[in-house]
């Protein structure tokens, strides 16, 4: 077998000036200049082969043996390869810079190539664009891919040799390639003895030593080894399973899979990444998925350095894929050094079985599920909770004792409560249903646990049930950010307000780019009364997700207790349009004529945020219409709504705060009680 196209041998070159880009075999990366230009796996080494075959035609049957060797892997796969591949390098396929596509034959590298020596940017050699359509003269290069049946084979950007590898074949003139031969041979028989035993030893491993503390990482997508948009849920499934399995160490920031996804295909680097998300370290790989088998090679990466300090590919049935998922998690602790308690490891020791087709229905419920591209536009979430809810009922109907499926059933009805395509009350039960089957399944599912305590605070009122919950989720998954930002809700609503800030901090710490936690942590320090605080996590929350209304609603409500009424017009204003409201036009004419005072009555007068059930006592309240803003009030109670919950903290109700219909109202939800309104307005 050839060697390994992404791996530096004793006769490679350092790597490749293709024009303007760097190529770098040993730390396997590309570079514009100064950019690095971050590259899956696959792409890396689709690149390279293009390169050493330069300026020959490379079929489509070639590539698939040289990047896919042993993989079935179909044309449009390949295609779609390429496209990704262009995509990465900004390479235009009508006017190709760097890849021409010749008809019915394959693809070729057009641009200059260059050979680096050690010093990087030394020219070795070159082939000019003159040379095109000569045979080529040099063996091809194959690359292991990663097949579904047969050995396993590791690759990483480390340049570690594959497991059990076998000595290529290199023909070189005279004496030189004689005595050459020989020692090679006898470097290669070395290595296949040494490596060999190591990988028997180590379940090939490829390992250097770690750094000396790794506190913090995140789980980027693994990549789709398929090439298939249809498949990228099992991917993105396992995405998930790892981050979460992960997420259980106490003693491990693990980055939730929101802000993870954020880099989904990107082109950053690893050090970029890191940055971005204050990490130490991070965890990518492949996965591919035969019939009946699945593989997986994860990688882990230095963030400083970008180096690899570990890699290994699995290979199980897909009816033990959970314990594939929990023994990579417990072999990534292990080469961070992390100490598991007897807990800890018990849980990711514990032997898993699934029916296949009951883990991929509930893989695509999850996929679903977390469609976060439109988490802020309430119909689509409503569709993919739809979908979700679909898969993980005939998960369920396929196996009834697999508990992630009710977990996914109990988020699913909870999306479609808080969208309000079910009724809340009805939704949330349904939810509550689910987790509790869930965890009559899985006690230790922390999942099941936060949507028990959603249930217990926003239904039932129950506070210390409600906390408790909230509390034991924390505790199976301390880097669970919907359990710390829901716990933030809480204690919001308890005016336990320090609390609150430091439960949303953590569940920004954990998922920096959420829309929902970045718009709650606002509205933490509106609540404390930390006015230009807010405006500015707002302002930064409307250039994140600019069609998120929330953001300018949140805006209005500082600008209103800034007295800055004309900013909170225009915020309120571009909020209305947002969600396509049919009284824009009457409420700035409203405006236009009585100012700001003429535009809150308006707004009362035609029930706009109907939505908001509380949003009507809010704009009496700032009219300093007691009776009226009471009546709001109790008829949001009558509702039982949550909306009320935050009744005790809201800045807009403290011109109603000392009514004794308000404190009553207050005893009757139950709330604990709150310092003086003077207090409260000092603060």
């Amino acid at each position: 077998m050839a060697p390994h196209p992404w791996t530096a041998n004793t006769l490679d070159p350092a790597g490749y000036q293709v024009d303007d880009l760097i190529i770098e075999l040993g730390p396997r990366r590309v570079r514009r200049a100064e950019t690095v230009i971050r590259l899956p796996a696959l792409s890396f080494d689709l690149l390279v082969t293009l390169v050493r075959a330069a300026p020959n035609v490379v079929s489509l049957e070639e590539l698939r043996e040289r990047v896919w060797p042993g993989l079935v892997v179909t044309p449009e796969t390949t295609v779609q390869r390429v496209k990704l591949l262009r995509r990465a390098l900004g390479d235009d396929p009508h006017a190709p810079h760097y890849i021409e596509g010749v008809r019915s034959r394959g693809y070729r590298l057009i641009a200059d190539v260059r050979a680096l020596t050690e010093r990087q940017g030394t020219p070795k050699f070159t082939i000019p664009r003159l040379f095109k359509g000569r045979k080529e003269k040099e063996s091809p290069n194959a690359h292991a891919g990663t097949a579904i049946t047969g050995a396993s084979s590791t690759s990483s950007r480390s340049g570690t040799p594959p497991a059990a590898p076998r000595g290529p074949i290199w023909v070189l003139p005279g004496w030189i390639g004689g005595t050459l031969t020989i020692v090679l041979l006898l470097i290669m028989s070395w290595t296949i003895v040494h490596y060999h035993g190591l990988s028997e030893s180590a379940g090939r491993t490829s390992s250097r030593t770690a750094p000396a503390a790794i506190h913090s990482l995140v789980v980027l997508p693994l990549e789709n080894l398929s090439g298939d948009k249809e498949h990228e849920y099992f991917a993105d499934g396992m995405t998930d399973a790892l981050t979460t399995d992960l997420a259980q160490i106490g003693s491990l920031r693990v980055i939730s899979r929101t802000s993870a996804m954020h880099f989904k295909a990107s082109k950053a680097t690893v050090p970029q990444i890191g940055h971005d998300l204050h990490v130490d370290a991070v965890v990518e790989g492949m996965v591919a998925r035969g019939d009946n088998r699945v593989r997986v090679t994860a990688r882990l990466v230095e963030v400083p350095t970008d180096q690899l300090l570990w890699a290994r590919t699995y290979e199980r049935d897909l009816k033990d894929v959970l314990a594939l998922q929990d023994e990579i998690a417990r072999d990534i602790t292990e080469q961070i050094r992390l100490k598991l308690s007897a807990k800890q490891r018990s849980r990711l020791m514990q032997a898993h079985t699934v029916d296949p087709q009951a883990y991929d229905d509930t893989l695509r419920g999850w996929y679903w599920l977390h469609q976060h591209k439109a988490e802020h536009v309430r119909d689509h979430k409503a569709a993919n909770a739809h979908k979700a809810l679909d898969y993980f009922q005939k998960a369920i109907a396929k196996d009834p004792g697999y508990a992630l499926a009710y977990a996914g059933l109990a988020n699913s009805f909870l999306t479609l409560g808080f969208g309000r395509e079910l009724p809340r009350k009805e939704a949330f039960t349904k939810a509550w249903r689910a987790a509790i089957r869930a965890l009559a399944i899985d006690p230790s599912l922390a999942e099941g646990h936060t949507t028990v305590a959603m249930y217990k605070f926003f239904v039932d009122w129950d506070w210390s049930g409600a906390e408790a919950e909230f509390k034991q989720a924390i505790a199976l998954d301390p880097n669970s950010a919907d359990a710390h930002a829901w716990y933030s809700w809480y204690l919001l609503a308890m005016g336990r307000l320090d609390e609150a800030m430091r439960e949303i901090k953590r569940a920004q710490d954990l998922d920096p780019f959420s829309a929902s936690i970045t718009f709650w942590l606002g509205q933490v320090l509106y609540h404390a009364r930390r006015y230009d605080d807010a405006l500015r996590q707002d302002r930064l929350g409307s250039e994140m997700y600019p069609d998120y209304g929330r953001f300018y609603m949140a805006m209005a409500d500082v600008y209103e207790q800034k007295g800055m009424f004309a900013e909170a017009f225009t915020a309120r204003q571009q909020a209305l349009t947002l969600y396509n409201d049919p009284n824009v036009a009457a409420l700035a004419e409203a405006y236009r004529r009585s100012g700001y005072k003429g535009y809150l009555a308006k707004q009362a007068q035609l029930h706009v945020y109907a939505i908001i059930p509380s949003y009507v006592a809010h704009v009496y309240a700032l009219l300093d219409d007691e009776p009226h803003a009471m009546n709001a009030l109790e008829s949001v109670y009558r509702k039982h709504s949550f909306a009320l919950l935050f009744m005790r903290t809201a800045p807009e109700l403290d011109s109603i705060r000392s009514s004794p219909r308000f404190r009553k109202l207050a005893r009757r939800i139950g709330l604990p009680t709150l310092p003086t309104d003077k207090k409260l307005n000092h603060k």
